[in-house]
């Protein structure tokens, strides 16, 4: 049998299989991808939490595994970018099949731009089943089940909710030091599944298949909307705020965005799918900036040393694990835009007694977070540079801030930010799928 990589692209296909669920909180997802004489075959495991009085699988959880299935499959897809994934067996519907397609022209941008393949954005997604229909009940609003990364975004989206009463659960995929210190800070029940990605994948990414982003968001939000099912919650809260719907850049005629899997368009396009479910999937924060969660996140004290918004805490290699390296576009767009709302020496704790505005070799870094340095907005989960600028005017006024170097900098110092700007950056923007309840909650953010 000849092997995948050695196979023409045109000659292979994607073929997601039906997924298995049990009531024991398993799940199996099976793909493979065939042709020209190969066939690789993948498994991706993902074991639900454990949770009292469990409720068992139904159509709606066969739906959502359907989703997810879909979606996850973007992982193997992506290794040999295949130009067609034919859907017959899982059954898709045309629906279903159009959400895929939706799925990966938005969320494989980032992968396609950085490898020049921009056939991988339009597979032709094939198959001839029906769309799975969910079961229509209502879901109970009073339990909410909220997605926390160990970033500031999930810790507002905590207060926030508790403070309107809600009755809040917390959930992550895996788990990381980050995550189980804001759970312990806050309080609250933290349940975890864990996603186990077939061994095959990382295999065929050291002989030289393609590599590169996925919307993990999206295959998160669909095993959160599997949990809530199995313990009974009746919402699913993320915390992607507006300006994750901000592109990057735009290529082949379409904006790439490394966060669209946070971003409205995906929201949208997933509750469409579980308009039957009896899970109302929504973002908290969606209504406010980057600045305006800082703002308020910097009242949150007692998670000052338990978040971090660096990937560097989730390295697969713990041994290579660390808080906050200092060095990366996360690290950079947290210090400077939460500079202007917390004391200089309890930002500098928060970062080791470093301050990341004096480093010099990182100035064209921070010019880019602004929109004023020689590259695009970073691939990364920041906010957008009318954000930033209004953070360096902030800075401007700040009596610990006024005389730092890096605002009479080239790029920085000829800033004009206007009024309106900084006024822009404090709106509650309408553009939102919250509840009445949710609104309000957020509006108090504010």
């Amino acid at each position: 049998m000849p092997d995948l990589l050695d196979v023409p692209r045109e000659d292979l296909v994607l073929v997601p299989e039906e997924p298995l669920l049990t009531d024991r909180g398993e799940v199996e997802l099976r793909f493979r991808i065939e042709g020209g004489g190969a066939c690789h075959r993948f498994t991706e495991r993902i074991v639900l939490p454990e949770v009292p009085d469990p409720r068992p699988v139904g159509d709606d959880a066969r739906l959502v595994a359907r989703l997810l299935s879909l979606v996850a499959g973007l992982s193997y897809y992506k290794t040999v970018v295949p130009p067609a994934i034919d859907t017959s067996e899982l059954g898709a519907g045309p629906a279903e099949r159009e959400f895929l397609a939706e799925v990966v022209r938005g969320g494989l941008g980032e992968f396609a731009y950085r490898n020049d393949v921009p056939d991988a954005l339009r597979p032709e997604v094939r198959g001839s089943g029906r769309d799975l229909a969910g079961s229509g009940h209502e879901p109970d609003l009073g339990r909410a089940l909220v997605a926390v990364g160990g970033g500031k975004d999930s810790i507002v989206t905590i207060e926030a909710l508790r403070a309107a009463g809600l009755d809040v659960t917390l959930f992550s995929v895996n788990t990381y030091d980050p995550i189980t210190r804001t759970a312990e800070v806050a309080g609250l029940p933290l349940l975890t599944a864990r996603r186990v990605l077939d061994p095959g994948l990382r295999a065929l990414n050291e002989a030289g298949a393609l590599n590169g982003h996925v919307p993990v968001t999206a295959v998160n939000s669909l095993i959160a909307c599997l949990v809530a099912l199995r313990a009974g919650f009746g919402r699913v809260v993320f915390s992607n705020e507006r300006s994750s719907s901000a592109g990057n850049l735009t290529w082949q005629g379409l904006e790439i965005n490394h966060q669209w899997s946070k971003g409205l368009g995906f929201e949208r396009l997933l509750r469409d799918r579980l308009a039957d479910v009896p899970v109302d999937y929504v973002s908290f924060l969606r209504p406010l900036s980057e600045l305006a969660i800082m703002r308020r996140f910097a009242s949150h004290s007692a998670y000052h040393r338990a978040f971090t918004s660096c990937n560097r805490s989730f390295h697969l290699d713990p041994a290579k694990r660390t808080e906050w390296c200092g060095h990366c576009d996360k690290c950079r767009f947290v210090f400077l835009t939460l500079a202007p709302f917390l004391p200089r020496a309890e930002l500098l704790a928060i970062y080791a007694g470093r301050d990341l505005l004096a480093d010099e070799d990182q100035r064209d870094d921070f010019l880019d977070l602004l929109g004023t340095g020689p590259h695009h907005k970073p691939f990364e989960c920041v906010g957008e540079p009318e954000e930033c600028q209004v953070a360096v005017e902030l800075l401007r006024r700040h009596p610990e801030w006024k005389d730092h170097p890096f605002l009479a900098a080239p790029g920085v110092a000829e800033l004009v930010v206007p009024a309106a700007q900084e006024e822009a950056a404090f709106d509650f923007s309408p553009e939102h799928c919250l509840s009445d309840v949710l609104e309000q909650a957020a509006r108090a953010v504010l």
